[in-house]
């Protein structure tokens, strides 16, 4: 990776290009990044400029009788929420709690008793799988998953293990308490597959999910064979350091029932990915008497599942769902979606997708196929009512279509939003418009949105949050430290989540993995300090013009950590304020009223009373690029001067100075993609700081 200088801009290229737009040439552009665009909303206007003023109630009209029972039909929605809510709850584990799922789920039970006392529960899932789960006194003691495609038998070996693993206490969890809600989310999507094959006259869906994992898992060896060769074979964990180079640089790690999920999963990116465990030892503290050796080999093959609060990871879950197919893609199953050489020839033609052209990815040099439709077969022999069954006619493709499902959700700014169902052939609605923002959707879930309550102009309120933190000195010892932390996004931007997104070719989801990195790795970083595991603390009210309080005793309100957070696209931004160890005055923070993000960074009126101090606060802005790449635009831990001229003579530059400085940014970039924590980097960066003085 090449570093950019200390005065270069950040290197990031925008990688999706706005396509046209859906909108009519007479409807003007709108630009979702503004909060203008829901000012309508609350000043009174109603769809697409239409004024409300000048029309009263009795006009329209509503009495106030009417509107007196907008309380009681708000009481019922929430009434609603919440039975839905218990409904959700499947009951616990044992053999009545799996007999009333069945039950509920319409599912064929069939019991059987051995003469040991063992009670072997048969599910039948649809034509397409059975599962069998064994019990010994309420205790789980085998599952065996069976599909009626012997194609992937490694699909039935690990589903086999998942589904076994989701019926175990999780641990900290004890053996009453464990419900059979990860159970029946993974039999919803085995009955789901069975219901679309015999929608659309008994076609494989099984066989075209397996289909798609063979073709991304010949693509992920050879990108780890690449990999590989440039690492070196004999360097320590160097088939984990390939793997998760292409986990997170590449075209991503595909797994069949990997974690908690059953079925393809194409993981993007895993946080803490330089930091691998000793398997074995791990494998060894973690091995459980009731695991077998299924349970322990997976251990081995993947350590980062000894450890998911730290190797936390992002995932695309591949499935089917139903979908006409005069509106989208439908599924096809070939034998393979790329060529078998991988890579294109270097003489070859380049490929004629405008979406590969307009991105201009490395992955446009795979040689991606493009298969042929598949057509339904003839229906099988279910008498006139299948004969005159119009949808199942021979000749017609099936009503499927792939859909990747987002494990966890990713929260995106809207303009990417909307750039990503362009990029897949979908249309953006206007009127699905929300005012949700970064922090409403990931930070504060639970709480009134920002986007709600703030208009265009607005102030717009900050977050707190206060962290423990690891700190190790320069002798070795390690200790704890507090951080009182604060958010600032000076600006309203409005964000989306992105729960699912409909495919027609793999290639579409591998040229969106290195803009899906960016937002993946910048949202770990603020959750870890501003999450909802990271415990709230409330911003005194106060007017927005007037100067922050600051607490009186530094001593009790901890280290203080100002971030400020621009979030759109092409890459966000993190700007860093900290203070110097060396310096013994206290730390004044950022305005939460300022409307320009460098503005609010570089604000004089602040930072030049520090200016001039012998160690003035730290300033350091964090460009997040493709691939989840670090770029440092703007700093001041690294000593600007070094490059200047020693010899005093006009023009002459110290290139061994520059090319120090250089060395030393790229250390501060190479040091937070490893760590992954904004509060240890601060900390690393302040002890540094010390030692090179």
């Amino acid at each position: 990776m090449a570093t950019p200088t200390p005065s270069t801009n950040t290197p990031q290229k925008q990688h999706l290009h706005n396509l046209s737009s859906p909108a009519p040439r007479s409807v003007p552009p709108m630009n979702f990044d503004s909060p203008a665009v829901l000012n309508m909303l609350g000043e009174g206007g109603v769809g697409m400029g239409i004024s409300m003023s000048g029309m009263g109630m009795s006009s329209l009209g509503l009495t106030a009788s009417q509107l007196g029972r907008a309380d009681e039909e708000e009481r019922r929605r929430r009434l609603e929420s919440i039975i839905a809510l218990i409904n959700k709850r499947k009951g616990r584990v044992s053999e009545e709690g799996i007999a009333a799922l069945c039950k509920q789920e319409h599912i064929e039970l069939m019991r059987d008793v051995k003469g040991d006392g063992t009670v072997l529960l048969v599910l039948g899932l649809g034509d397409e799988a059975v599962c069998e789960i064994s019990l010994l006194n309420e205790d789980v003691t085998s599952v065996n998953l069976d599909l009626a495609n012997d194609d992937d038998d490694v699909y039935k070996t690990s589903g086999s293990r998942l589904l076994k693993k989701s019926l175990l206490p999780p641990p900290g969890v004890r053996k009453i308490n464990t419900t059979l809600d990860r159970f029946s989310l993974n039999l919803d999507k085995l009955m789901n597959m069975d219901k679309l094959s015999k929608a659309n006259a008994g076609i494989p869906c099984y066989k075209a999910i397996f289909s798609v994992h063979a073709s991304l898992k010949k693509l992920f060896e050879h990108e780890k064979k690449l990999a590989l060769e440039l690492i070196g074979s004999d360097a320590p964990n160097a088939s984990y350091r390939a793997e998760r180079e292409v986990l997170c640089k590449k075209s991503g790690r595909p797994r069949m029932n990997a974690g908690h999920c059953l079925g393809l999963s194409l993981e993007y990116w895993m946080d803490r990915r330089h930091l691998i465990p000793k398997k074995a030892q791990k494998a060894a503290s973690l091995r459980d008497k009731d695991e077998d050796e299924t349970d322990s080999r997976n251990l081995e093959a993947y350590p980062e599942e000894a450890d998911p609060d730290s190797n936390r990871i992002y995932s695309l879950t591949v499935e089917c769902e139903s979908s006409p197919s005069s509106m989208y893609t439908p599924i096809r199953i070939p034998d393979s979606w790329i060529g078998d050489d991988i890579e294109k020839a270097p003489d070859a033609q380049p490929d004629a997708d405008i979406n590969n052209l307009l991105l201009n990815t490395p992955q446009s040099k795979i040689d991606w196929l493009e298969p042929k439709p598949t057509y339904l077969d003839s229906p099988s022999q279910g008498g006139d009512h299948e004969a005159m069954n119009i949808d199942n006619a021979p000749g017609r493709l099936p009503n499927i279509r792939f859909v990747a499902k987002f494990n966890p959700p990713l929260v995106v700014p809207l303009s990417l939003y909307v750039t990503v169902l362009q990029s897949v052939g979908l249309e953006y609605n206007p009127q699905e418009l929300r005012a949700t923002t970064f922090v409403g959707l990931a930070l504060r879930p639970e709480e009134a949105d920002p986007g709600m309550s703030t208009g265009a102009g607005g102030h717009t309120p900050e977050v707190r949050s206060a962290t423990k933190v690891l700190t190790i000195d320069h002798a070795g010892n390690e200790s704890h430290t507090t951080h009182a932390n604060t958010l600032y996004v000076p600006r309203l931007e409005y964000a989306r989540t992105l729960d699912s997104l409909p495919f027609q070719h793999p290639r579409q989801l591998v040229a969106l993995l290195p803009t899906f990195r960016q937002y993946a790795f910048t949202t770990s970083l603020v959750q870890d300090v501003f999450g909802a595991n990271a415990p709230p603390k409330a911003a005194p009210q106060q007017n927005p013009l007037s100067p922050p309080m600051t607490p009186k005793d530094d001593k009790q309100r901890g280290l203080q950590i100002d971030l400020t957070l621009a979030y759109t696209s092409p890459s966000p931004k993190l700007a860093l304020h900290f203070p110097h160890p060396l310096s013994s005055a206290p730390e004044t923070p950022l305005p939460s009223n300022a409307s320009d993000f460098l503005s609010q960074l570089l604000a004089q009126n602040i930072l030049s009373s520090s200016a001039t101090a012998p160690h003035p606060p730290f300033r350091l802005v964090v460009d997040v690029g493709e691939n989840a790449e670090v770029y440092i635009s703007e700093q001041n831990a690294v000593d600007a001067e070094t490059g200047a001229s020693k010899t005093g003579e006009a023009g002459e530059v110290d290139m061994e100075g520059v090319e120090k400085a250089r060395e030393k940014i790229k250390r501060l970039e190479k040091a937070l993609d490893v760590c992954g924590d904004l509060g240890i980097w601060a900390e690393w960066i302040r002890r540094e700081v010390v030692k090179d003085d």
